[in-house]
């Protein structure tokens, strides 16, 4: 397969990937075999590589493949957007219902996928774990209406972060932290008040993370992915 169409098809799968909480678009790079090489563009995005050598750019961030993964990533999260938001204004209770059994079966298959928590008793107690956090994110009873532009921006970094890791999705983690909603309504409808803090936390996090996170998932893969289980099973429940 040419290039050029294997990572604008992988971009428009990971961007549709990112705004239902499942699978997160990292899984889907590691799918289409592109996970490293993407890691690798990113890992570059540093202020010392920036030049106004427009060749230069384009051999170190590979435009040739990362402009059409960019480019067909946003057109499914546009179009996409906007029929996840017409079932949030006139299926809600519907959508948000199927969502919770969808995120409480993403969570039953992170588990039985790190089987060793049969063997090691103490993965439960990460689990638990994330299920408290999780319980107790819901007793903040975020909303669109309460949601300050700091939270947003927060959510932003948050949701980035997830973004780069295979196997929890950024969208799973906005339900979790409550602004699923408000996210998803504010890309269908363009809405640059709550869009532009919640883009600038994505940049963060893409510019300082990817290095701190992919180093830390490493390590602690099998204690993070129960935490995240947990956290993903709480709000599955909230949700039905």
């Amino acid at each position: 397969m040419n290039n050029q169409i294997k990572y604008s098809l992988a971009g428009f799968c990971m961007g549709v990937a990112e705004l239902i909480p499942g699978i997160s678009g990292a899984t889907v790079a590691v799918i289409f075999k592109i996970y490293p090489n993407l890691m690798t563009i990113l890992s570059h995005l540093r202020f010392k590589n920036l030049t106004l050598n427009l060749r230069s750019l384009s051999k170190k961030f590979q435009f040739n493949v990362s402009l059409p993964l960019i480019f067909s990533m946003l057109i499914a999260v546009i179009i996409c957007s906007k029929g996840i938001n017409y079932l949030l204004i006139n299926h809600e209770e519907l959508f948000l219902s199927s969502l919770g059994f969808l995120m409480i079966l993403l969570a039953i298959h992170i588990i039985n996928y790190f089987k060793d928590v049969f063997e090691d008793k103490r993965l439960a107690i990460f689990l638990f774990l994330g299920v408290l956090i999780g319980l107790f994110l819901q007793e903040l009873n975020i909303s669109s209406g309460n949601t300050s532009m700091f939270y947003i921006f927060m959510s932003g970094i948050l949701a980035f972060s997830f973004f780069l890791i295979p196997g929890i999705s950024g969208s799973a983690i906005l339900v979790v932290l409550g602004v699923y909603g408000p996210v998803i309504q504010a890309v269908a409808m363009l809405d640059f008040g709550l869009l532009i803090p919640f883009a600038v936390g994505c940049l963060i996090s893409l510019l300082l993370l990817p290095k701190a996170i992919l180093s830390i998932y490493s390590s602690h893969e099998h204690n993070l992915m129960h935490i995240f289980s947990g956290l993903i099973i709480s709000s599955g429940i909230f949700l039905l």
